[in-house]
């Protein structure tokens, strides 16, 4: 199937290529949001940062969905191609045996977690919440986890050094993500965030984990991609989940598809 682009500046569609494998790409920052449905955030005057500069910059698709609810087998999903059989929020740590995305990569990823006390953290703490964090999650992570499962401050370190990793999961904290605060904090919490990771080359995905309704299994939720090579103002139709997003990041990264990811549409990533 191709892809298609509609870009604001231009008539007509343009198709996109799927990447090759082992094709060389910028570093991908996927930022997980929380609980809001497509139309809450996208047009809404709290979220003015993320309507005038990211979707005018970048990427929007609109026709895409989580599969489920609540949130950890989200998270799961986009990180292993699977909710992995885990049904609930209450899933234990350690739990899900199954190959994911960060295995895939070996040292090449990197956690950054807002307000997580102390590195891989299998516990609620305040703000921070585990159900958020998926390499706690997954058992072939055990030894690696504490190394490269660290907290928020770090990501400016490593930009700093030019040492972001391929890939990067950025988790805010429950009201950076809009879970517990309005649409309006997790807005300029991306303004605070992401003009940094885009001035360091990187490829930055911002999703929503689930949304209110039950549309596609876990709602109707915004997708929006910015970075290098991705065309301005431009909007993706196609029909997409999760499991597009890591179908994207694999084929970016040139990387066996996982599970479902195998037979989704994938997300365009340069």
């Amino acid at each position: 199937m191709l892809r298609h682009l509609v870009a604001s500046a231009m008539i007509g569609l343009v198709a996109v290529p799927v990447p090759k494998a082992g094709a060389v790409s910028p570093p991908i920052v996927l930022i997980l949001m929380e609980n809001h449905e497509y139309g809450s955030v996208i047009g809404s005057r709290s979220a003015q940062y993320i309507n005038k500069t990211l979707v005018r910059d970048g990427l929007l698709a609109t026709d895409y969905h989580a599969p489920f609810h609540p949130s950890l087998p989200n998270y799961l999903a986009l990180t292993s191609g699977s909710n992995d059989g885990c049904l609930s929020d209450s899933c234990p740590r350690r739990s899900i045996a199954a190959d994911n995305l960060f295995n895939q990569l070996g040292s090449g990823w990197k956690a950054y977690e807002q307000s997580m006390p102390s590195p891989c953290d299998r516990g609620n703490s305040g703000r921070y919440a585990v159900r958020h964090n998926p390499p706690p999650y997954f058992q072939d992570l055990e030894s690696t986890c504490a190394s490269q499962d660290v907290a928020l401050p770090a990501l400016a370190t490593d930009i700093a050094n030019s040492s972001l990793p391929a890939f990067s999961f950025v988790t805010p904290n429950l009201c950076g993500d809009m879970h517990d605060c309005p649409v309006s904090m997790g807005d300029h919490w991306l303004a605070a965030n992401v003009p940094q990771l885009l001035d360091a080359g990187a490829v930055v995905i911002v999703v929503w984990d689930e949304g209110t309704t039950d549309q596609g299994g876990g709602g109707h939720v915004a997708c929006i991609v910015d970075g290098p090579g991705v065309a301005r103002h431009s909007t993706d139709t196609d029909a997409l989940t999760h499991y597009s997003v890591l179908a994207g990041i694999e084929n970016a990264l040139g990387l066996p598809r996982l599970r479902h990811a195998r037979r989704a549409t994938a997300l365009p990533i340069p």
